[in-house]
């Protein structure tokens, strides 16, 4: 029996390494994807950190990689060719030897290091020993595909293990928006996406670099899947560049301290962002804080797409509870994976709530996420998710609310109580052939001029900064003109009334426009929600952001136009759209996410960035903020009369306190008179389903199932796969219909 019980473990364990040493395909690994947490410790880590550490050495090595990490950033920002990086669209970062972000810059894009763990994580399960991979000091791992770590296809990432001798003591990242990735719309996040294989090149972890040399195989691999070879290259080199100087300053620190302090110091502060975090959600009253948001559109068609957020505090534990929010769409790209929303929250707490803390995924350690499989949320891997961006700035937003609401009362805070900062890629994307006859594919920077949320305390920012990074920059228009065929007409000029309005009213926001030259193919797509349905909103009272759309002026050369009109260079959206003093030319108001098109010579494209959310009641905003408003031309006269409910000369500006507070004593009167009861209320506006002629998707007045527009409804993981005609087919079906009803 022994014997014939050996034989059967021997046969096993031959077929088990025979299946291991021919595996035909290695996939994302779930087990690792579902698992933000950080790791326990190795031996080596717990043996020295059991002996103590010196706090005074461990905070000067601290402030050594971190300066470190930021002159790298410095100085990557300043060699990247990529027009979103070289705007401070990306992030440098040491990571353990198993994968936890010790620290990482204090510029750019926190989310795109805090989501690496991952596929470090993944490469350490599956290349460190395998035989035609593994990995030494020099080598380079190349990543852009979100399904092992990151956001989305559009970011390349680079990764260098660091070495002491034969000892693997942590990882080297840099991080960066890349843009141009050969899918099927320039930029790598075009809204005709309807499959991952319409994303363009997927880069699973691939080790680019040998020997500190970028291998020119892979290299040309990957710059053949690019209509930005060049770039592709000049990115590469600028990463590898990086890495290897904040590998030499972490050796640096081994040779001053020892490698003994550098293992320690890692270890330790990813310790202390973990334990610093529970001990700030410990510190707020338990309960819960909910947060519902939508998506209007798909990218291609309008939807009302629900996301939503319920965020508890149970002791020292955050429960971020995302199930009722929208099923995934199999062909639109707006889906999220769960890691995808994981760094929302890593982001908000980073930049919003706890900006004190240095960043890591340690920082949600102590939260748990409770979700829905195949939602936008907590999308499958065989779905789109190149604009999953769409999904991650709505948990960004909810987050910063949520928390404002908890820490409302609390005795300490770490930032300012605030509304949401806005929340939407609102840049354009191009692509074709420049005037200097390269091909050329990416997004201009305007992305990051969102505006930021009004505080408790005083007004949001104007364009600012994005709500998932800080320090980042929108770039030159003058620039751009150097390298793309088009004129900045419009350049970032602040319109009235693009503000959220409230006692202290959010950040205002630009307006651009780009005018074409040249006659050879070139064009214009745009990716954005919150065209219908504010995308960002207010707090305590305070009003949402306003709604934007695209506005066009095509079928006329614009600049034949200029030359007898030179006063139209000084003009704006406004009047472009509401004079329409260009004869023979045609003029379209559209959503904000339209498909690429060619535009010919002196065609205009203009869009709006957007606002942040205001907060507390209008009717409390101090009289002289509201004529301040008014002098630097941040609002309108209709708005200080009859939003704010001042009363005022308009040409002195001279405010009438007495009358300014009749008349918002008269508004609060009228608000009661407007007011109903609570059952009122609900049996006016509260209804068993979504209406009819809404495509909704997501749950109904907490209904445990989901609705899915005109798919039906079901439990979660009981309805079928939902995939939407394209708008081209429908919109022919319509005139077909009409024809035969004509005929």
């Amino acid at each position: 029996m022994t014997e014939t019980n050996n034989t059967a473990a021997a046969e096993k364990a031959l077929l088990d390494k025979f299946l291991k040493d021919n595996v035909s395909f290695i996939g994302p690994d779930k087990e690792i994807n579902k698992n933000h947490h950080v790791n326990p410790r190795s031996l080596r880590e717990d043996e020295l950190l059991k002996q103590g550490v010196n706090s005074h050495k461990m905070a000067e090595i601290r402030s050594n990689l971190q300066s470190a990490l930021d002159e790298t950033f410095g100085i990557a920002e300043q060699t990247v060719a990529s027009p979103a990086a070289s705007c401070g669209d990306m992030s440098t970062g040491y990571f353990t030897p198993d994968g936890d972000l010790a620290i990482a810059s204090t510029f750019g894009v926190a989310g795109f290091t805090v989501t690496l763990h991952y596929a470090i994580r993944w490469i350490m399960k599956y290349f460190k020993d395998e035989p035609t991979v593994g990995f030494k000091a020099g080598d380079g791992f190349l990543l852009n595909d979100a399904r092992f770590g990151g956001i989305h296809s559009p970011d390349q990432h680079l990764f260098m293990p660091v070495f002491d001798g034969d000892e693997h003591i942590g990882w080297t990242v840099c991080a960066m928006h890349e843009g141009e990735i050969g899918a099927r719309d320039p930029g790598g996040m075009g809204p005709s996406i309807e499959s991952i294989w319409d994303e363009g090149f997927r880069g699973t972890p691939i080790k680019l670099v040998e020997n500190y040399l970028i291998k020119r195989d892979l290299a040309s691999l990957v710059q053949h899947n690019s209509r930005e070879p060049h770039v592709i290259m000049a990115d590469f080199k600028a990463r590898l560049s990086a890495c290897m100087r904040m590998e030499r300053r972490m050796k640096e620190q081994v040779a001053q301290y020892g490698v003994d302090a550098v293992i320690a110091f890692m270890r330790s502060n990813v310790e202390y962002m973990a334990e610093e975090s529970r001990r700030r959600v410990r510190d707020l009253p338990d309960g819960t804080a909910r947060v519902s948001m939508y998506m209007d559109h798909t990218m291609r068609e309008h939807a009302m797409m629900r996301t939503n957020f319920n965020f508890t505090v149970k002791g020292d534990r955050m429960i971020v509870d995302m199930r009722g929010s929208s099923p995934e769409i199999a062909n639109r790209p707006i889906n999220a994976l769960t890691t995808c929303l994981c760094v929302g929250v890593s982001i908000a707490l980073a930049h919003q709530v706890w900006p004190d803390l240095p960043c890591s995924q340690a920082i949600i350690d102590c939260f748990e996420f409770v979700l829905d499989e195949n939602t936008v949320v907590a999308a499958s891997e065989l779905v789109p998710t190149a604009l999953s961006m769409q999904v991650m700035f709505k948990i960004v937003t909810a987050c910063e609310i949520a928390m404002s609401k908890f820490y409302y009362g609390a005795p300490t805070r770490y930032a300012n109580t605030k509304a949401g900062w806005f929340n939407q890629p609102q840049a354009v994307m191009y692509g074709g052939i420049n005037q200097h006859h390269d091909s050329v594919g990416n997004m201009c920077g305007d992305l990051n001029g969102m505006a930021g949320g009004a505080k408790f305390n005083e007004d949001g920012e104007h364009s600012i900064a994005p709500n998932f990074g800080c320090r980042t920059d929108t770039g030159e228009s003058e620039e751009a003109e150097e390298g793309l065929p088009f004129v900045s007409v419009i350049s970032k000029k602040i319109w009235p009334d693009n503000v959220g309005f409230g006692k202290f009213r959010g950040g205002a926001a630009y307006s651009y426009g780009m005018m074409r030259f040249g006659d050879q193919p070139f064009g214009f797509q745009t990716i954005c929600g919150g065209s219908y349905f504010p995308s960002t909103m207010g707090l305590f009272g305070g009003y949402a952001c306003t709604t934007y759309g695209v506005c066009r002026v095509r079928g006329k050369n614009l600049f034949e136009t200029f030359k007898q009109s030179p006063d139209l260079w000084e003009a704006d959206i406004f009047q472009f759209m509401n004079e329409q003093a260009v004869e023979e030319a045609t003029y379209e108001s559209l959503p904000s996410a339209v498909l690429f098109d060619l535009y010919a010579e002196g065609e205009l494209f203009m869009q709006s960035q957007g606002a942040g959310g205001g907060y507390g009641d209008v009717l409390e905003r101090d009289t002289d903020l509201v004529v301040k408003d008014l002098e630097e031309g941040v609002i309108s006269h209709e708005t200080a009369r009859e939003i704010y409910f001042v009363v005022y000369n308009e040409e002195t500006l001279i405010v009438d306190r007495t009358a300014t507070e009749a008349a918002r004593s008269a508004e609060r009167k009228a608000r009661v008179n407007r007011g109903q009861s609570w059952d009122e209320f609900v049996s006016e506006h509260v209804t068993e389903e979504p209406p009819a002629d809404v495509p909704y998707f997501g749950s109904w007045n907490g209904s445990e199932e989901l609705y899915a527009g005109p798919y039906g409804k079901g439990l979660p993981g009981q309805l079928p796969l939902i995939m939407m005609p394209d708008p081209k087919d429908v919109e022919i079906a319509q005139l077909k219909a009409q024809l035969a009803q004509q005929g």
